[in-house]
């Protein structure tokens, strides 16, 4: 019988439900101010507004992933286990990672400088993480490139020089 018939399926979803009840856990006691320590050579009383980030995008990313396997329940097979183990962890470290893009000014959206705001477009970096991958590759390729994925370049008139056509 194929592992993930016999007990993968309930693994899975108690994997995600505990990263999604944890994400919100974890965002409540950072949050309370209650934790305000060194744990692990990590001084929380720093990190912890990006601590809380990184769980706004893993519980976006566990809601993701608990939307995919409620759907796709059926289909489920090994090859996606990975997948499912991996969503919250990746998700974690991009919400940080874009939330210090939007506050370097690399990556520009016009959001206040609120807590809730930082917060939401943390989930929504862990609840879309594909696309935010899409939009990282793009913002790579323009950066380091100097053209987009339209094939024009920073300027946008597409001659490959840097002065505008006549």
């Amino acid at each position: 019988m194929n592992p993930i018939h016999r007990f993968g399926k309930q693994a899975i979803f108690s994997y995600l439900v505990i990263w999604f009840v944890g994400s919100l856990w974890m965002m409540g006691v950072l949050g309370s101010g209650s934790f305000e320590r060194k744990w692990m050579g990590i001084d929380f009383a720093i990190y912890h507004e990006y601590a809380c980030f990184g769980f706004a995008g893993a519980l976006g990313g566990a809601l993701y992933g608990l939307r995919m396997f409620h759907e796709h329940y059926q289909e489920l097979t090994t090859q996606w286990i990975y997948w499912y183990l991996m969503r919250p962890i990746l998700c974690f470290g991009s919400a940080i990672i874009t939330i210090i893009l939007f506050e370097s000014g690399i990556m520009l959206l016009e959001v206040g400088d609120s807590m809730s705001a930082r917060i939401s477009i943390a989930f929504l970096t862990g609840y879309g993480y594909g696309k935010f991958m899409e939009k990282l590759r793009d913002l790579t390729s323009t950066f380091f490139n100097g053209k987009n994925t339209n094939g024009t370049n920073e300027n946008g008139n597409g001659n490959g020089s840097d002065t505008p056509t006549k």
